[in-house]
């Protein structure tokens, strides 16, 4: 019974530890690591190869040597003297240039006194080649100043008895220690040996090698011209880097491309709104927007229907009495004289009014003058095609208000001066004049009140492109 009431209050603990527990909800934001596009900009560090130098070429590494010592002959016969009663004294001069941390050459020049078979002192000189290597020549790599080197050497070389003349070939060998007191000067201890021919005192066999020297010495080298080594950089972490770049640019080079194609849609549509607010007169309302228009700095022909309009006709016509010519809610049934201005008249018309002759002073009459400024059509290269199929816009426009106020349009045709002959640019001129009248004809205006004219070759604007137009002026009929 005992157990059964242990088990099941377990089993209750368990059910309320469980219930206790409330379910975790994941974090559903996911980090992505990215680094920032400055750090490829920044200076890098150089990293190193491990072990890795460059060699030296030109006047780098170039050392000179001078010691003196002690030299012992041993040669065939022997002779009864041992090694302690043979020592003379000797010295050396030397020249050479290290090629790496490890390999160098040098040329060698000792000489002085030996005591031959019988013990007579004698005089020899000797000039060999020799090939070094420096055992600790591998530490370089891993640190930019090493204080010692050790360096076994072999060579060949000439010796020359001075009292027998004899010059036989010689094999040179030996070690070099050398601790690098400063940047320039080294102190140097070498232990040589020469190995020749047993004749070379005059005692001995001819052609058979048996005659050696030993020489203990000690001196400076003095290291010329350039010192020391450069280590290999590692070119690995500027590969990635330019690769990065690679990377980077493509992708300003893919944002440069859609903000492009952005920005050409943009200005055709800030020109296509342009065109239509100066056909409705509404420019110098809403100037605002283009204050930063590049278009305005081309040189072209400017196409606007309001502010020169007002100011031109409030000139001239300083007591007008505010009533549109063309205004019929106005006007007596002869047609001679305005009826004086209603109050109402501008709500109940207003609906019908065309939005250019809203603006009443762009039709009043200007002694001959075109109502408005004139319309400019830009055409490509020596052709007739219009350079923007955008313009025929104003083309609709224009045949839209001239018919619906019986107004007479007049069609003049240009040409760039140079390009092209005198005779071409006629041509040319007359084709764009036929093209324009030819599109307001099919736009519902008679030919009979369409005057055509032609310039041929012009150089009036700045830059050459915008003399390539044809320039449309509407007048009263009676004002041709």
């Amino acid at each position: 019974m005992t157990r059964r009431i242990i088990f099941i209050f377990a089993a209750l603990c368990s059910l309320q530890a469980r219930a206790s527990v409330r379910p975790a909800q994941g974090d559903t934001v996911r980090y992505e690591s990215f680094y920032d596009v400055t750090e490829l900009f920044e200076p890098m560090q150089p990293a190193y190869l491990d072990g890795v130098v460059l060699p030296m070429r030109g006047s780098g590494n170039w050392f000179v040597g001078i010691a003196g010592g002690s030299t012992a002959f041993l040669g065939r016969p022997l002779g009864c003297e041992d090694l302690f009663g043979r020592i003379e004294t000797s010295y050396s001069l030397s020249v050479g240039k290290w090629f790496t941390p490890s390999a160098g050459v040098r040329i060698n020049y000792s000489g002085s006194r030996f005591k031959d078979a019988r013990l007579s002192i004698q005089r020899y000189h000797y000039v060999h080649a020799d090939l070094l290597w420096n055992l600790l020549g591998r530490r370089y790599a891993r640190q930019e100043q090493v204080r010692w080197s050790l360096a076994p050497f072999a060579g060949v070389g000439l010796l020359h008895h001075a009292t027998n003349g004899h010059n036989p070939f010689a094999v040179s060998y030996g070690v070099q220690g050398q601790y690098r007191i400063s940047r320039r000067i080294s102190a140097v201890a070498e232990l040589s040996g020469t190995t020749t021919f047993q004749d070379f005192d005059g005692y001995g066999k001819a052609n058979r090698l048996g005659d050696h020297m030993l020489s203990l010495t000690a001196g400076f080298t003095f290291h010329l011209g350039r010192v020391g080594w450069r280590r290999a950089v590692d070119a690995a972490p500027y590969v990635r880097r330019s690769e990065r770049l690679v990377d980077y640019a493509s992708c300003l080079a893919e944002e440069n491309r859609r903000y492009a194609g952005q920005h050409d849609r943009d200005r055709r549509t800030l020109a296509e709104l342009k065109k239509i607010l100066q056909i409705e007169g509404l420019l110098a309302t809403y100037s605002h927007l283009f204050e930063h228009d590049d278009d305005e700095r081309t040189g072209y022909p400017v196409n606007d229907y309001s502010g020169l309009n007002s100011l031109r006709a409030r000139l001239k016509h300083r007591h007008w009495d505010g009533v549109s010519p063309l205004d019929t809610a106005g006007m007596q049934p002869g047609g001679s004289r305005p009826l004086p201005a209603r109050k109402d008249a501008r709500k109940t018309d207003s609906a019908d009014m065309d939005s250019l002759a809203s603006d009443s002073t762009a039709f009043m009459r200007f002694d001959g003058e075109c109502i408005g400024v004139p319309i400019y059509f830009f055409f490509a290269l020596n052709t007739a095609n219009l350079t923007d199929a955008s313009q025929g816009l104003n083309l609709d426009e224009l045949a839209r208000v001239a018919d619906k106020y019986g107004l007479s349009v007049k069609v003049t045709g240009a040409a760039d001066s140079g390009t092209g002959t005198p005779g071409i640019n006629d041509s040319l001129s007359a084709s764009r004049t036929d093209y324009i009248a030819s599109e307001l004809e099919r736009r519902g205006i008679p030919s009979g009140r369409i005057v055509r004219a032609s310039r041929g070759g012009i150089a009036d604007h700045t830059p050459a492109e915008a003399n390539r137009h044809t320039k449309v002026e509407l007048f009263f009929p009676e004002a041709q």
